[in-house]
């Protein structure tokens, strides 16, 4: 399963296509932080979690070695009625634009990692988009962006573990505890080495969107905890090298990447169209 940093990088890159995602979102900061919504609530990512809800749950998945989230099923339930109680024109309108959040990665890495910038003039606090924060969209759009972040989430699990499927298909293998180790760790050595900047920010709009969320409620306490581990692992990551892959290769990331970044981008064009 790919990690928190994959869901980052795939959310950066989803936001600064400028295509149908960037053009339905609003609020970019619930959007993200619902792209990791799912694996909160399960326990994997977050520790401390008193009563976890089964994964079979949280990802509409059935129990396999290698399941495969049902995102239709997701989108049929919980996407669809937030889209059409809000209307066409409301869904469609764009106010996230890929320059906007090219200013929010600069100013927040200039917060966090200032050593990178250390030979560079200083921007301007209004060009980097320090001197206020935007109005905050209303609840309803909030809540509808982090939904929309988890299904995007489960649909990225599901083409991820189907072609991890595929792959064992084709060179003969099959799923055991062998295979989970080696495929975590390149799945690990992958993430790591990704370039994110994206931090998810505890404002009023999404701690309420996350406790609005229609499959279960997500406390503040629980928001608060996902984002202290998602903040680590944006300050961590972006290494130069990995271990030597043991089972999977440099082209299924690559090409599984970016084919998750496509059709992610189809599927809300056909079904928001």
């Amino acid at each position: 399963m790919p990690s928190w940093n994959i869901h980052i990088a795939q959310t950066e890159r989803l936001l600064a296509r400028g295509g149908a995602v960037a053009h339905t979102v609003r609020d970019a900061n619930a959007f993200l932080f619902g792209n990791l919504v799912p694996d909160i609530q399960v326990g994997y990512m977050v520790p401390g979690i008193e009563e976890p809800i089964p994964y079979r749950i949280t990802h509409c998945a059935e129990p396999a070695p290698i399941p495969k989230p049902r995102e239709r099923e997701f989108w049929d339930e919980f996407v669809a009625p937030l889209a059409a109680q809000m209307g066409e024109a409301d869904r469609t309108c764009t106010v996230v634009e890929p320059g906007d959040i090219r200013r929010e990665i600069d100013r927040v890495n200039r917060i966090h990692f200032a050593h990178r910038y250390r030979d560079q003039e200083p921007v301007a606090a209004d060009e980097c988009g320090a001197s206020g924060d935007a109005p905050a969209p209303r609840d309803e759009r909030s809540r509808f962006d982090l939904v929309l972040g988890a299904w995007a989430h489960l649909m990225a699990d599901n083409l991820w573990n189907t072609r991890v499927n595929e792959f064992l298909d084709a060179h003969g293998g099959k799923p055991s505890e062998q295979f989970r180790i080696k495929k975590q760790n390149d799945f690990d050595g992958f993430g790591k080495t990704l370039e994110i900047h994206a931090l998810p920010r505890e404002t009023s709009a999404l701690v309420a969107a996350a406790a609005e969320f229609p499959q279960y409620a997500i406390g503040r306490m629980q928001v608060h905890d996902a984002l202290v581990v998602a903040h680590e692992i944006v300050r961590t990551n972006g290494v130069a090298e990995h271990a030597p892959y043991m089972l999977l290769t440099e082209e299924f990331f690559t090409s599984v990447f970016e084919e998750v970044l496509d059709v992610t981008e189809q599927a809300l064009e056909e079904r928001l169209g």
